[in-house]
């Protein structure tokens, strides 16, 4: 699915990472470890090409995504090819990215974006995978903003799989949830039929989820 190679990210005169070499294998989960500030996040932008939003960045190597038969250089892509890309490698970050909008616009925006059949089945159907449905079907038209963080970082996940992207990049999806809750979407995740990429501070989660495991060392 995707194929690193002697991956370099530089900031300004500081390099994050180098010679940074990582199959990401198809419908697997693979699990990116590494202590804090070691580039893991950095990693996850680099592959959809988000890095571009950065200043003062520089990234050598190849990121070598297989798009239907054929690999492509997501560092060689122009910004409309990126856009495109970007259908396809869907990152959830960390922390909440909602739009200052109703729970189901927040949902609602991307189906319209993507073209998402039977739209309204759809995001019902991912609110449930997220174990979040119930919790917010009769104030779907409430600012998203107002929800707990747990709950923030739930919708960011389903509006995700509502996209049903190739490769899911995720960046600690269960960190502000309870352990019975993170439970439930370790078990969701395992059984979407995805690639998906994990960065997870959890060695429990880790151990339950991933079939691959990969430990980023600082340079």
């Amino acid at each position: 699915m995707v194929i690193i190679k002697n991956l370099k990210l530089q900031f300004a005169n500081k390099i994050v990472f180098e010679k940074l070499n990582l199959h990401i294998k198809k419908d697997a989960i693979t699990a990116i470890q590494g202590p804090s500030g070691i580039g893991k996040t950095s990693l996850f932008l680099c592959i959809n090409s988000m890095i571009r939003f950065e200043e003062d960045y520089k990234l050598s190597g190849e990121i070598l995504y297989k798009k239907g038969d054929k690999y492509i250089d997501v560092l060689t892509l122009d910004d409309y090819e990126v856009q495109e890309l970007r259908k396809e490698i869907v990152y959830v970050s960390q922390h909440p990215d909602l739009l200052p909008m109703s729970i189901y616009d927040n949902l609602n925006f991307f189906a319209k974006t993507h073209k998402i059949k039977n739209k309204e089945q759809s995001i019902i159907e991912a609110l449930k995978q997220v174990y979040l449905y119930d919790e917010v079907k009769d104030i779907l038209n409430k600012s998203a903003l107002k929800l707990s963080g747990g709950q923030q970082q739930r919708l960011i996940l389903a509006r995700a799989l509502l996209l049903k992207p190739k490769l899911l990049l995720l960046d600690e999806p269960t960190a502000s949830l309870n352990e019975s809750l993170s439970i439930k979407i370790e078990k969701m995740l395992k059984q979407q039929n995805t690639t998906i990429a994990i960065i997870s501070h959890f060695k429990s989660q880790i151990k339950n989820i991933a079939d691959f495991k990969y430990f980023l060392e600082g340079v």
